[in-house]
């Protein structure tokens, strides 16, 4: 197809990079829902489109069987929770995604937040901004260099986060549903319950699957030390928020730190926003220039390969 030939429509769901966009914009007319994306919204303007770049936003079965000429879903990173996949298969429309863009980004975070735990960071900096005090005494912490700290989930952050760990001394341990991920592991491997009694910091790193949902629930945290804290860069559903609530204000969990949440935006009023040792950020982990532009054009590529040269996508994750 010539240079400049609109005749594909591309559905953009969130705010993605411009230059993921540009990829795409000599090739196609887009459409773009900026964030948050309504429901009605694409429902309305998925019917004509080609391709949905897709970063934020539910596309279910009521959309798929609105949608006649879908070629390509591609992801804007690597979860596919919000996606209805028994739909999209039926429907024959492969699924991309993203994956190593974010990787580095999330994994850096991960031990950003670990450090804000277990060194009381933003209660200091509330103790001298909100409360003009110095207490120093009240916020004596710990170091990673001496925490074990357990990995759920061995894939390519879990592995980078595991790495950046490790560079701080820490002990690592890891775990993974799939044996065969933790198979060459540096690092030894064990079951979920020996890491949850064993580690000083618990950080989670798997998909979201009805096998993984609430994989931390009431009874797996009973298991935990009570000096221990949790880490979520993953997916809030990951973990029971309200177990969690219970078993740091019952002093039987040291903290944790979230930057995902069981429904984005969460409810405010939440016990779990005016928790001091629950550590709480707007899903940001993955918000770095060089992530976000890496994916946006990774996604845009992807939609390009298929409709301007007739290819499939690099990976279908429905395949």
């Amino acid at each position: 197809m010539a240079g400049g030939d609109k005749r594909w429509k591309v559905l953009v769901l969130g705010n993605v990079r411009a230059e993921g966009l540009d990829i795409l914009r000599d090739i196609a007319e887009l459409t773009v829902l900026p964030e948050p994306v309504s429901a009605t919204d694409t429902l309305a303007c998925i019917a004509d489109a080609d391709a949905v770049l897709h970063k934020t936003g539910r596309i279910d079965a009521q959309m798929m069987s609105r949608q006649a000429r879908l070629r390509i879903i591609a992801r804007h990173g690597v979860g596919l929770d919000e996606l209805d996949l028994d739909s999209i298969r039926r429907a024959g429309v492969p699924v991309s995604t993203t994956p190593g863009a974010n990787s580095n980004a999330v994994a850096e975070a991960t031990v950003g937040m670990a450090l804000n735990v277990l060194r009381h960071l933003p209660r200091g900096e509330a103790m001298i901004k909100r409360d003009r005090a110095w207490k120093r005494e009240s916020l004596m912490g710990r170091e990673l260099g001496r925490a074990v700290v357990g990995i759920v989930g061995f894939g390519q952050i879990g592995r980078l986060a595991a790495r950046c760990f490790a560079v701080f001394g820490a002990r690592v341990i890891v775990t993974d549903i799939d044996l065969e991920a933790v198979a060459d592991s540096p690092w030894p491997a064990v079951g979920l319950e020996e890491l949850l009694r064993t580690s000083d910091i618990i950080s989670l790193h798997c998909p979201l699957t009805p096998e993984t949902r609430h994989l931390i629930d009431r009874e797996r945290l009973r298991l935990v030390k009570p000096d221990a804290i949790v880490v979520n860069t993953a997916r809030g559903a990951l973990v029971d928020e309200d177990a969690l609530v219970d078993a740091v204000t019952a002093g039987r969990l040291a903290g944790a730190a979230l930057d995902v949440y069981d429904r984005e935006p969460p409810d405010f009023g939440s016990p779990l926003f005016a928790c001091d040792n629950i550590f709480t950020t707007p899903h940001v982990a993955a918000m770095t220039i060089q992530a976000q532009t890496a994916m946006a054009v990774q996604a845009a590529s992807e939609i390009r390969r298929v409709l301007v040269d007739g290819l499939p996508p690099t990976s279908n994750v429905l395949a």
